[in-house]
């Protein structure tokens, strides 16, 4: 009898809570689908080092990543069913009194409610899995895209299959058990009078804490002023931004109490606004479900913030790594050798034997004993000596990220280098030197142009800056090459010995591991990089004294993929779970609103007032959080936009970003509102024909 009933009622809550059904189903989805990834063969051969089982970086990163960013699904996710376990209580706490009035035990009750849930999480968890197969396929196309290879998708082992359907399940069912065994607990201390005025116990508002209120709402909008004067003046330092943070989260949970205290003294005070139209009933129902929700959205504002600061800062690694990776890597091979005697000889007939070399340069970098320019970036670049900077980090800094003596190239080896880039060749005379450097740089120090000649002792005229990529992180010099007449490299000393390669065609990315094997040494643990100098560079570059193009490009793609996609994949679950909480109570009230809306009705508003009025309610309801979270969001992603354009020297401002991420939000909020508003009129709809 009790699993009929229990079968009926799953039914039921499948048709009054089926945003939430697909929420979990969309939810399972994406954990089956992102887990996939871990135990995907074609993912394991590339995150590990050949044959000896040894994780590269990207491999390191994209473990790290997928189980950060599965703790906080298994929090959010847990909220949510605890959330939805306990509001589904509450509205259905007087149909659980009339059973207990009837006789049954509340063990018994107990057991049927834990059975419904238990349908419908089990049918959607089951729903999602199947949707995750096919959504899987769509995930590792786009993995693969992003790191520049092509697909090759093979049914997965049944042990992949079998390791990524137990952690769903498992992650899962925490979640659903967690949830089931507090809500019963809840359930067993209470008593019949319990049950009947459960529903109601939020309706109430005590209007004597409007004061309290209202001065938290102060605190909370000077809060978020403060966090803009800050950023924009750029005061922000290490303590302020963790004072901040602490301010911003009671800012979340503040703020809508604060509001609603302001609009009930308005009604109070008889504003003119309530005198028109349906302004009234507006205003009084929206300030009465802030004050009883005000948790719920600070929480939701929470993760409208955490998704579009995650989706924004996704971007900006994916638009970092189609703009500049080429930049940083122009050479397909380069590799250096502090011993000068080098003639690469071994390493060039590994080459010639592997790939289709276009252009072969063998060359050195010079040293005079001096290190003016190297001692100018040290001071005036911000990373080194900005108000920002760490004093007790910078100290010693100059030591690692340039080279002890000024590096210099001869232009005859330059304009090679260049003619292998498909770049135009300079010229100088020969009382003229010209400094390379990347654009990052020159953007930051250009202005300084004038002292900067001045303090270089090179005895020959500054004849300008080239900025084009040139592997400036230790090879090519670090953030910097002076390049001069080649008559003048007689009065200078050989510094390092290099070897330029670009090719026609591919390159393997094994070779990589090949070269690094001929010199005695494992890639990836790279000894023979010591003495490397990687100048300014901040942002995933890392010094080594072999490098090949397809290789490095390829891990630091799958690097970056393996932070943006989590990053996406977090925004993603977030705006579905809070959507679903706004769909859901509203569609909830609906039945609340009947007997409100029928009295409008009587009054004289017509369906075509009454559908318009709605959509109002339902409006100011959903973008309530939504405006305060992307006020905050906004400023971090400003803030973040800058750090971004000065680590890498991509001009695109962070507010472009934080747009594209807004356009999606806004897609996915128009869904879920649309199909709110039709369900919540259906319902309004047919009280009022009823009422007739």
């Amino acid at each position: 009898m009790l699993n009929k009933l229990a079968l009926r009622n799953a039914g039921r809550l499948w048709k009054d809570y089926s945003n939430y059904f697909l929420t979990l189903c969309m939810i399972t989805a994406l954990t089956f689908s992102f887990h996939s990834l871990l135990f995907s063969k074609d993912i394991y051969d590339i995150i590990h080092y050949g044959n000896n089982g040894e994780l590269s970086t990207g491999g390191s990163m994209l473990i790290t990543f997928m189980s950060v960013s599965t703790v906080a699904i298994l929090i959010i996710t847990g909220w949510l069913m605890n959330f939805m376990t306990r509001f589904m209580l509450e509205k259905r706490s007087r149909e659980f009194a009339i059973y207990l009035l009837a006789g049954m035990k509340k063990k018994q009750i107990a057991d049927l409610f834990m059975k419904e849930n238990l349908y419908l999480g089990v049918g959607a968890l089951f729903a999602g899995v199947l949707l995750g197969c096919g959504l899987r396929r769509a995930l590792f196309f786009a993995f693969y895209k992003s790191i520049g290879k092509n697909l090759k998708f093979a049914r997965q082992s049944t042990r992949a299959e079998l390791l990524t359907f137990c952690v769903t399940v498992i992650l899962y069912g925490a979640c659903f058990v967690i949830a089931q065994l507090r809500s019963r607990n809840e359930f067993s201390h209470m008593q019949i009078i319990n049950l009947i005025t459960m529903e109601k116990r939020n309706e109430t508002v005590n209007e004597r804490q409007n004061t309290t209120w209202k001065n938290l709402f102060f605190l909370s909008v000077g809060n978020i002023l403060l966090f803009y004067f800050l950023i924009f003046t750029g005061r922000i330092t290490r303590w302020t931004a963790i004072l901040e943070m602490i301010g911003l989260l009671f800012t979340f949970y503040f703020f809508y109490g604060g509001l609603s205290a302001f609009l009930m003294k308005y009604i109070r005070g008889k504003g003119k606004l309530i005198y028109k139209k349906e302004n009234l009933f507006l205003i009084r129902q929206f300030s009465s479900k802030l004050r009883n929700t005000c948790f719920v959205l600070g929480t939701l504002s929470l993760l409208f913030m955490f998704a579009l600061v995650g989706s924004s800062l996704a971007l900006m690694l994916s638009d970092y790594q189609n703009r500049q990776l080429n930049v940083e890597y122009p050479f397909d091979i380069i590799m250096i050798s502090d011993n000068t005697d080098n003639d690469f000889s071994k390493e060039e007939a590994l080459i010639v034997d592997s790939m289709t070399p276009r252009h072969i340069l063998k060359y050195c970098v010079y040293q005079n004993g001096t290190c003016e320019m190297g001692d100018f970036l040290y001071q005036n670049l911000k990373l080194f000596s900005g108000k920002d900077s760490d004093p007790v980090m910078a100290e010693g800094k100059r030591a690692v990220a340039y080279y002890d003596y000024d590096v210099y190239m001869g232009v005859g080896d330059y304009n090679h280098l260049r003619e292998m880039l498909g770049l135009t060749r300079v010229t100088l005379q020969d009382n003229q030197y010209l400094i390379h450097m990347p654009n990052r740089v020159y953007q930051e120090i250009k202005d300084k142009g004038t002292q900067l000649r001045n303090s270089l002792h090179t005895g020959l005229e500054f004849a300008g800056f080239q900025t084009d990529g040139f592997a400036q992180n230790g090879h090519n010099g670090s953030d910097y090459l002076l390049v001069v007449p080649d008559n003048k490299l007689t009065e200078m000393k050989k510094y390092f010995s290099l070897m330029a390669v670009t090719a026609d065609g591919n390159v393997p990315e094994n070779l990589s591991e090949r070269l690094y094997e001929l010199a005695g040494k494992t890639r990836g643990y790279d000894e023979l990089a010591d003495y490397i100098k990687i100048g300014s560079e901040q942002l995933f570059l890392m010094p080594a004294a072999i490098q090949v193009k397809s290789r490095e490009i390829l891990e630091l793609k799958f690097l970056m993929s393996t932070l943006s996609f989590p990053l996406f994949y977090i925004g993603l679950v977030f705006l579905c779970v809070s959507f679903t909480v706004l769909s859901v109570q509203q569609l909830s009230d609906s039945h609340k609103y009947e007997f409100r809306y029928q009295v409008l009705n009587k009054l004289g508003m017509g369906k075509k007032r009454i559908r318009i009025t709605v959509a109002k309610q339902l409006f100011f309801y959903y973008l309530c959080p939504v405006i305060l979270s992307v006020i905050i969001s906004a400023v971090f992603i400003i803030y973040a936009g800058r750090q971004f354009v000065a680590y890498t020297g991509i001009r695109t401002r962070g507010a472009f970003y934080f747009c594209i991420s807004l356009f999606v939000f806004l897609g996915i909020y128009v869904i879920y509102f649309v199909l709110t508003y039709l369900q919540f009129e259906k319902n309004i709809e047919s009280a009022v024909e009823r009422f007739y």
